[in-house]
Formats: structure tokens, C-alpha cells, sequence
């Protein structure tokens, strides 16, 4: 069923209630690993690849699925995009050591080959080029990557635009992510459950002041906090696009894992139909 991805297959760009629908060119690849680095977070790595066609096609709210050390190529762990250098052909996802397939991964040496598939997903982050929109990306944990790299794009393509990042954790040598974000003129607020690093609090408490008419709000992270972000949002009347961070088997539509339910109760596939939702479609 999934001879196709052993090639690679086009999709069309088109547009669906405002969020960007990009398949782009699917490929399955042994990219050569150039290098695992450790972060100062407790077993949190950096794994940047050498692979010129994810670094070329692929966007703020990709993922990309790994097989490593699994025994399966079908039953991959999604990872998301983290940073990504065109010149160089390199991309990177950052990923904390949980499993079997992680483990493999921050053993990893330089010049070792990585199984990979992707870039995956179909509604990817779509900020919009409006002058004077205030873009306010809020993540925590393993969604902070994705925005990182939405961050990047924003100002790249627009250096007046102003972009601020909120980055929660639960104590300070938690926080993980905003790497290059002040240097590329990004604002970025820590919030801290144990008050241990910026805001003594969660997230919502340092967004809710941000929040005003010109607000765009893009999140990332554990359910609960996308949860509260999309809520708040909406109750303010500000636009809230949501990645969702599910358990992906396949990534492809396929082994339909990945389902969540939609608040006009139809079960969407995260992979293809998302990862990124409109916040107030998802049915919480």
C-alpha cells in the first residue's frame, strides 16, 4: 500500500479555510546524519541530516517520520521540523530520549544513515502577510521546535514584522528551542511552573496581555496547554492556529492512528488533514 513512498509523488498547493494545504514531494531516504548534539536539557539532543530535498521543500508545520531501530519502516515516529539550511542541504529535529527509537538516535554518529520519510503533513503554519500583525507563537516542550522555525520564516520574509515567542517548561533546564530567535530579532518571553526562569506561571498568563486586535496566535505543545491557548484565543476574538502532536504510525492517512475529533464531528487525520488546525475547529 505504500510502494508509492518508495519514490517520490507531487501534490498540489491549494488553499482550505485559510490554512495552507501543502503536500509537497514526499521521499523516502537514507540521509546521512551529520551530527547528534547535546542540549542542556537533561537527554535532549539536536539531530541534524544531510538530505537537499527536505531542506528544499520543506515548511514551518512539516514533520518528518523516522524508522530507527524500530524493526518496522511502516510504524515511525513523527518528528518536526526544527531548523532547516537550503544552502547546505541540512535540516534538524530536536527530540528528547523516550524510546527505543530515540535512543538509536542520540547514538547516532556523524556520517551514520538515518531512514526517513517526509516532509510529511498537509495544513502546514500559514502566518499571514499582513503589515502590523502582531505574530505571537506559544509553545512548550517538544512543540517548541516547530515554532522556532515558523519564527525564522516570518521575520525572513518580512524583517519588520513583529514576532514574539513564548516558551513554558516546568523549571528552567527545561527550556528548549530558542536557539538564533534573538539574533533573528524575535522576542521571547520564558514562562516557568516553578517560577525557577521569566514568568512565574503558564503560558496563558504571559500570552493574555499580548492578546489584541491585530494578534495572530500560532501554538504548539502538550494538548492541555494547546487547549487553553486555542481557548483563550477564541475568547478574545484573536485567530489561533494549533499543530497538533499526535501518535502517527503511518504519517501517510493510511493506518488512520492519528484521528481526532473536529467540533462538527467528523475524525480527522492529523497527518494529512493537519498537523495545524484553525483552533476553534477542534473539538478539545
Amino acid at each position: 500500500m505504500i510502494n508509492f513512498l518508495h519514490g517520490m509523488q507531487t501534490y498540489e498547493l491549494f488553499r482550505f479555510v485559510g490554512i495552507r494545504i501543502y503536500f509537497g514531494v514526499i521521499k523516502k531516504e537514507a540521509a546521512q546524519v551529520v551530527s547528534v548534539t547535546p542540549l542542556s536539557a537533561p537527554r535532549h539532543f539536536v539531530l541534524t541530516m544531510k538530505s537537499a530535498h527536505l531542506a528544499s521543500h520543506s515548511r514551518p508545520g512539516h514533520f518528518i517520520a523516522v524508522a530507527a531501530d524500530t524493526g518496522s519502516a511502516i510504524l515511525r515516529k513523527p518528528f518536526s521540523v526544527y531548523t532547516v539550511n537550503p544552502d547546505a542541504g541540512e535540516i534538524s529535529i530536536l527530540f528528547s530520549v523516550y524510546g527505543p527509537t530515540t535512543t538509536a538516535m542520540s547514538r547516532m554518529l556523524p556520517g551514520d544513515s538515518i531512514d526517513v520519510l517526509g516532509p510529511l503533513g498537509g495544513r502546514i503554519f500559514d502566518p499571514e502577510p499582513i503589515k502590523g500583525i502582531h505574530h505571537i507563537l506559544v509553545g512548550g516542550g517538544y512543540g517548541v521546535p516547530p515554532l522556532n522555525y515558523l519564527a525564522k520564516t516570518i521575520r525572513a520574509s518580512a524583517p519588520d514584522a513583529m514576532v514574539t515567542v513564548i516558551i513554558g517548561a516546568r523549571t528552567a533546564n527545561l527550556l528548549v528551542g530558542d536557539d538564533d530567535l534573538l539574533d533573528a530579532g524575535v522576542e521571547v518571553i520564558y514562562c516557568t511552573d516553578d517560577g525557577s526562569a521569566g514568568v512565574h506561571g503558564r503560558v496563558t498568563d504571559a500570552l493574555l496581555p499580548l492578546l489584541k486586535s491585530d494578534s495572530r496566535v500560532y501554538t504548539c505543545g502538550p494538548t492541555p496547554m494547546m487547549k487553553a491557548v486555542g481557548e483563550l484565543s477564541e475568547a478574545h476574538g484573536v485567530d489561533c492556529q494549533v499543530s497538533l502532536e499526535t501518535f502517527m504510525p503511518c504519517g501517510v492517512g493510511i493506518c488512520v492512528g492519528c484521528v481526532v475529533k473536529m467540533r462538527d464531528g467528523v475524525f480527522s487525520r492529523t497527518c494529512t488533514d493537519g498537523p495545524v488546525y484553525p483552533g476553534c475547529e477542534v473539538a478539545w
